[in-house]
């Protein structure tokens, strides 16, 4: 569904919550289009949305004896609770002998450091830097899940509401015009939505152990 046909359908709830030019009492569609795209971003990232990912064989390449690296602000997700799922991948410079990065958080990232180089196998961030553990050797590929500047088409029916709701809880929370039944409301959308995206990937789980792998085991 696109913005323009979301916006439509708010239009009534937003005249009934308040939320509209307090001089006109009109809706200003340019405002409420920022409101969804902001809901529509919040929702992809927050949630791990998968419509709104792609892949990125090359998101930067090492240096050697360079141990950490700039990242783009739409670098894509990672999951330090599920190592496979880190969304971070490393391979030789021509593409061969791809393997897992494991998150470690800086603390403990910081205490295992040391002055070793080879391929890493670690990483932590820190101030918007990915560093590398053992210090890269070599050039490697760094590739990763990015999350594509939403532009507001497409947007798959079953996100529509949570957009939706999503929207209207950020317009009333500025104009502070927020409820208890609007948070209500926003809850249990958000929940049923999560609970969407966890049954897909209780999918994903079971053919993945159906083949006889475990839900820990790294890329290597």
């Amino acid at each position: 569904m696109r913005v323009i046909d979301i916006i439509d359908q708010l239009k009534p709830r937003l005249q009934r919550l308040g939320l509209v030019d307090p001089v006109t009492s009109f809706i200003d569609p340019d405002e409420v289009t920022s409101y969804v795209m902001e809901a529509v971003r919040y929702l992809a990232n927050r949630y791990q949305l998968q419509h709104f990912l792609k892949m990125n064989r090359e998101l930067f390449r090492t240096t050697a004896s360079v141990e950490f690296y700039a990242l783009p602000p739409n670098y894509g997700f990672w999951s330090p609770e599920e190592t496979r799922r880190s969304g971070f991948a490393i391979s030789s410079s021509d593409g061969t002998s791809p393997g897992n990065l494991e998150y470690y958080d800086p603390a403990r990232f910081n205490l295992l450091r040391s002055s070793t180089t080879g391929k890493p196998a670690r990483f932590t961030f820190m101030q918007s830097f990915m560093y590398l553990q053992p210090t890269p050797d070599a050039v490697y590929i760094i590739e990763a899940l990015d999350r594509p500047i939403q532009d507001g088409d497409g947007i798959p029916d079953p996100y529509v509401q949570a957009v939706e709701i999503e929207t209207l809880w950020r317009m009333a929370s500025d104009l502070g015009k927020a409820t208890g039944v609007l948070a209500d409301e926003r809850m249990q959308v958000l929940r049923t939505l999560v609970n969407g995206v966890a049954r897909q990937r209780q999918k994903f789980y079971t053919s993945y152990e159906r083949v006889g792998m475990k839900r820990g085991r790294s890329w290597r």
